[in-house]
């Protein structure tokens, strides 16, 4: 299987992702591997592979963690430049307890550049949090499911 990540003919690289939001003690979890913006953990869904089970597998590749129950909280258009290129792309954000997890912050196991940290929900309008809608989506009572479409411009 390979990530559902391609170019579509005008250039627009399009991507089918999964994002992890993960929320403790009024902290949600980030990854800082650019120092721009902050950005949830997940990653590309492959294809052929639902989109829980690319939440699971992205999970555990990035804590370790493999006993996550994982509830859907929303789907996310999002539209966005990024490293010169347009970018369309359709994320499902999951909610998982982070209860598991070590002391944080710590390096992502998957990829040594994002260190994963707590931020204070108090601080989400301060910080540049991609995608945008980030503080909506966590607004949402559990169990419902929300759909998004952010024109952001990291």
């Amino acid at each position: 299987m390979t990530d559902f990540r391609f170019p579509a003919p005008d250039g627009t690289l399009v991507n089918l992702r999964v994002g992890i939001l993960c929320v403790r003690d009024a902290h949600l979890l980030v990854c800082r591997d650019n120092p721009d913006f902050l950005y949830l953990p997940g990653g590309a869904v492959r294809t052929g592979e639902p989109s829980r089970q690319a939440a699971r597998r992205e999970w555990r590749e990035e804590t370790g963690d493999s006993t996550a129950r994982f509830t859907l909280a929303g789907v996310v258009e999002n539209f966005f430049r990024l490293g010169g290129r347009e970018w369309h792309e359709t994320g499902f954000y999951y909610r998982v307890s982070g209860e598991t997890l070590p002391p944080l912050p710590f390096t992502a196991l998957d990829h040594p550049g994002c260190v994963l940290e707590w931020l204070p929900l108090s601080e989400l309008d301060r910080e540049p949090l991609y995608p945008t809608c980030l503080p909506d989506l966590l607004r949402l009572p559990a169990g419902q499911v929300g759909h998004f479409v952010t024109g952001d411009q990291p």
